[in-house]
């Protein structure tokens, strides 16, 4: 009785998880028709297909006229973004199922299908990562907060990549946790190839791993970057000088934001030189807090990483807030501490109050930013703001963070 029960209750949840599926998939195609304005998925898919259909190179002038039509309506005009691909070819290859699909909206709808799916998969490993249990209604509300929070719908709505990104570096973080080298070097990759708001992550994994002899993680990445390599120039051998010449260009037409060219909109006179101040005392702090998690437990180490990550957005490398979805790890080991601090167990507590405030305030800002008409004020808030709080949140946290308590009395602020 009880094993048919089993079976029935199984086939249910499958019946049920792909009533979801197709449900989601049909949301988003009806969303993929009535905007279709995005280029993050047009580009590299449109490209990927050229290929397919008529041999010619994703970075050809071909591809992009196609895309530009498509785009715009016409071939683009001067001081027109004209919408070169600009990834590399490695990663433009896991496009290449989607442009089996003919439809746009339909391949639209299955890329951002996949990164609803791993913004949810990010929020369960950001939970199994620090070990934070929420209590049972508080889960519901995290698992939506990571996908409609202010961080992670503008690059859902954008089909953008970069969550594929945060979901690549929770997964490598839990790799290396459990000693799982090769698969943590694999992972690895995946970051590197978003080096702007990712690579000081990067460099700090590899500095950490040669520091305590994890060899195989190195050995992960470069076993995996070498495949990746060579069937890509075997696919197409001379990809990379026009992946260049793409880069450059996506560069000159999306220069990104950088603390000081926000704070020199807001005070011309002396916004310049706070971001310069800004991102030399991150530079020491950043390299004073790599010297000392060396010999530390792992919890140090998953403190540090979330500093870097929070810390990138404030160096002066140019970003854009579509990619602060990388912050939701640093953000969800803060919300663990303060429920290990400062939550009953079963309850919502101070963490789930400091979740609804995150929700709710980013959303009120943006709406009324963008019903003020204030776009540049806008990105300017969203792409300083909230690595700002990460930073002061994690520092207020360092000692707790770093150090669990073993007493109750040592749990008392």
């Amino acid at each position: 009785m009880s094993r048919n029960f089993t079976i029935i209750t199984t086939i249910f949840l499958i019946i049920l998880a792909l009533a979801i599926l197709g449900g989601l998939v049909w949301a988003n195609t009806l969303y993929a028709r009535l905007n279709p304005g995005e280029k993050d998925f047009l580009v590299p898919w449109l490209a990927a297909r050229t290929f397919l259909q008529y041999g010619d190179s994703p970075y050809s002038e071909p591809a992009a006229q196609r895309a530009q039509v498509i785009y715009y309506g016409r071939l683009a005009a001067e001081g027109e973004d004209p919408l070169r691909l600009s990834i590399p070819f490695p990663v433009e290859l896991f496009y290449f199922p989607f442009a089996l699909v003919t439809d746009y909206a339909l391949a639209s709808s299955l890329w951002m299908t996949c990164l609803e799916i791993a913004l949810v998969a990010l929020a369960f490993l950001s939970l199994r990562l620090t070990g934070w249990k929420p209590a049972r209604t508080l889960l519901p509300a995290l698992l939506i907060f990571s996908v409609l929070w202010v961080y992670g719908f503008l690059p859902l709505a954008g089909n953008r990549a970069v969550i594929f990104v945060a979901l690549a570096i929770v997964g490598l973080l839990l790799a290396m946790r459990e000693e799982r080298d090769e698969l943590a070097g694999a992972l690895l990759l995946v970051p590197f190839f978003k080096p702007d708001i990712a690579g000081l992550l990067v460099l700090f994994i590899f500095w950490w791993a040669i520091y305590h002899r994890r060899g195989r993680i190195l050995a992960g990445f470069l076993m995996t970057l070498a495949i990746l390599l060579a069937v890509s120039f075997f696919i197409l051998s001379d990809w990379f000088m026009p992946f260049i010449g793409g880069l450059i260009s996506h560069i000159n037409y999306h220069p990104g934001l950088t603390p000081g060219g926000i704070l020199a909109s807001w005070w011309p006179a002396v916004g310049p030189r706070l971001g310069w101040a800004l991102t030399g005392l991150l530079l020491v702090v950043l390299f004073v807090e790599w010297r000392d998690v060396r010999r530390k437990d792992f919890r140090h180490l998953l403190w540090t990483a979330s500093l870097t990550l929070a810390g990138t957005a404030l160096l002066g490398i140019p970003v854009i807030p579509q990619d602060y979805v990388l912050l939701f790890f640093p953000l969800v080991l803060i919300l663990s501490i303060l429920a290990e601090r400062w939550s009953r167990p079963g309850r919502w507590g101070v963490a789930g109050f400091v979740l609804l405030a995150i929700f709710f305030g980013f959303w009120i800002i943006t709406a009324s930013l963008f019903l003020a008409g204030g776009f540049p004020a806008l990105t300017g808030v969203l792409a300083l703001v909230f690595p700002i709080l990460l930073v002061l949140g994690l520092y207020w946290m360092r000692r707790w963070a770093v150090r669990p308590p073993r007493t109750w009395s040592d749990s008392l602020p």
